[in-house]
């Protein structure tokens, strides 16, 4: 059975880096997760992560005891532990970077929140899910045409 994480945290690297870095993450993660049959999706703003990963819950667990490890990002506050009946993020072809106060105010009030209200977990997590949708997707899911 397929598992689920949702986690976020804080960043430590100065953002002068953050493009090296964060290609030092995804890269990386691209091939390993492969492997192992996890999918997700990352984004990374100017001060916080938050990922989620799917996959076998022994793969699952591997990563979380790497990413507990990862001197690039403290305070790692796991929101969500669950089974999953669908993967929701069917790629691992995703990350975002950026200075975006938009997706920094759905994450920063989560960081060593781990009794987030469950709402506030799905608000980000959809955010996410539309950030990795198609353009198409996107665009007939707001009204508009492909």
């Amino acid at each position: 059975m397929d598992r689920t994480v949702i986690y976020v945290s804080k960043r430590v690297f100065p953002v002068s880096d953050a493009v090296k870095v964060i290609a030092g993450i995804v890269e990386p993660a691209r091939l390993r997760n492969t492997g192992l049959g996890v999918t997700g999706v990352l984004v990374a703003t100017e001060n916080t992560f938050a990922q989620v990963i799917e996959g076998p819950e022994d793969a699952i667990e591997t990563l979380m005891r790497s990413i507990a490890r990862d001197p690039r990002h403290c305070d790692v506050t796991v929101l969500r532990r669950e089974s999953l009946s669908r993967r929701r993020f069917v790629r691992w072809s995703l990350a975002y970077q950026g200075r975006s106060a938009y997706f920094e105010g759905f994450i920063r009030p989560l960081v060593a929140q781990p009794d987030a209200p469950r709402a506030d977990v799905d608000r980000l997590v959809d955010l996410m899910d539309r950030l990795a949708a198609p353009t198409s997707r996107r665009l007939s899911d707001e009204g508009g045409s492909p």
